[in-house]
């Protein structure tokens, strides 16, 4: 769907004189019915994909696993605790964050509420590679020889029950699924050897699963937890419409439930098919925006909106708050590393670092703004970054700004004279080609 609305987008990010109303393409997906998350947790319960009924579970030390605070929150935490208060409080919450940095207590009480929090505070565990107190633990390989390691807070528990966001994701096709134990609570060796598959692959992208290896070999891990340590996982994913409205939930198999939500509600959900636009603004919105490290995901869907081959060299515009600066250590060093080296270059020096394991979590960044390169220019445009932000970009190809026009006036007029597409929801929008 490409509708025409007001203007306010870009007034967020200092207005445009140079783009006029009458040249404006909004670009989005046309929302599918939704429906009170009562009803979608009570459907998604009622009919369990791939595994029993939650009535017959049998494991009564259960575990909640959550996001971390860039990723849009879980509408059923109160729902799920309920459902299991009846048969047993040993409950564990267990927010994901991978190798971004620990979530911290203001926003865990806000996700939780305050009677949650205060009732289950001592049993609220927080999975990061930046957290101190996580530990992790060796339980096994994938078939493609990556070593899983797993927080060990997850093995005084028989059941894990996952509540994850599935939206588009730029390398693992779809956000929620077994990502909630790969990345969400593996150890940094788990992730970085995963996230190395990424490496030169044009499979490893936003909506593919099948053939995808980084995500085949995360959908192997939650049956190694059930191998070798007797833990059942399940999931409680769900899709919203891109104007936050919940759309479907479903219950069971972290693989299973997990394709059925992309395959028939994220992908509708979340791509269109517009012509394309030699200039792209993309607004990395809701908690995608935070960071630099998260917001470059808007981006990377925003290429496929790009014409091919056209000159003058097309350009996309990444709009973003910012306000949490670049997102990791990991990021900043891979983006230094690279800096202003040829595309081509950046994909043979990764994939060489790929084959003796020298990889990083943050290395498949580069890798896609490399892919990509030789398509689109990119810009960045944050009033109120932080200036650590403004001062990483300096070394890079990606060129910042604090205003649009500021952005613009770099570029050939010819990009914005006719037809400028804004996608208002980019982090969730994937463009299609007719």
């Amino acid at each position: 769907m490409t509708t025409t609305v007001s203007l306010s987008i870009l007034d967020e990010f200092g207005g445009s004189k140079l783009i006029t109303q009458d040249k404006i393409r909004y670009v989005q997906a046309t929302p599918l019915p939704s429906k009170p998350p009562d009803m979608a947790f009570k459907e998604a319960m009622a009919m369990p994909v791939g595994t029993r009924p939650f009535e017959r579970e049998k494991g009564w030390s259960p575990a909640l696993i959550l996001s971390d605070s860039t990723r849009k929150q879980s509408p059923f935490i109160r729902q799920l605790i309920g459902l299991i208060e009846p048969k047993t409080d040993d409950i564990k919450i267990i927010f994901a964050c991978g190798t971004h940095v620990p979530t911290d207590q203001t926003f865990i009480r806000r996700i939780l509420g305050e009677d949650i929090y205060k009732k289950y505070e001592k049993s609220i565990k927080i999975s990061s590679t930046q957290n101190p107190s996580s530990k992790y633990e060796w339980i096994g390989v994938t078939g493609r020889g990556t070593p899983v390691e797993l927080n060990k807070e997850l093995f005084d528990r028989d059941l894990l029950i996952s509540s994850l966001n599935v939206q588009p994701h730029y390398f693992a096709g779809y956000e929620g699924g077994a990502k909630a134990l790969l990345p969400g609570c593996s150890g940094l060796k788990t992730i970085t050897t995963n996230h190395g598959y990424v490496i030169g692959n044009p499979n490893c992208r936003e909506l593919m699963i099948k053939g995808n290896p980084l995500r085949e070999d995360m959908n192997e891990v939650p049956g190694i937890l059930k191998e070798y340590m007797k833990i059942e996982h399940r999931i409680l994913d769900f899709v919203y419409n891109q104007n936050g409205t919940l759309v479907k939930a479903a219950y069971g198999d972290p693989s299973l439930a997990h394709q059925q939500l992309a395959d028939n509600f994220s992908r509708r959900a979340h791509t269109v098919q517009p012509r394309p636009s030699p200039l792209v603004l993309t607004k990395a919105d809701g908690p995608m925006g935070q960071n630099l490290y998260q917001a470059l995901k808007a981006s990377a869907f925003a290429t496929s909106l790009v014409p091919l081959g056209t000159s003058p060299k097309p350009a996309v515009v990444l709009l973003a708050s910012l306000e949490n600066g670049i997102g990791s250590e990991a990021f900043r060093k891979e983006m230094e590393t690279y800096s202003k080296m040829e595309p081509a270059g950046v994909v043979e020096d990764l994939k060489r670092r790929a084959k003796t394991g020298k990889v990083t979590e943050a290395s498949q960044k580069p890798n896609r703004l490399a892919l990509d390169a030789p398509r689109t220019d990119f810009l960045v445009v944050s009033p109120k970054a932080p200036a650590a932000v403004e001062e990483l970009l300096a070394k890079t190809r990606i060129r910042f700004y604090r205003g649009i026009d500021d952005a613009l006036r770099t570029l050939d007029a010819r990009l914005y004279e006719k037809d400028v597409a804004v996608l208002p929801y980019g982090s969730a929008t994937v463009p299609i080609r007719c």
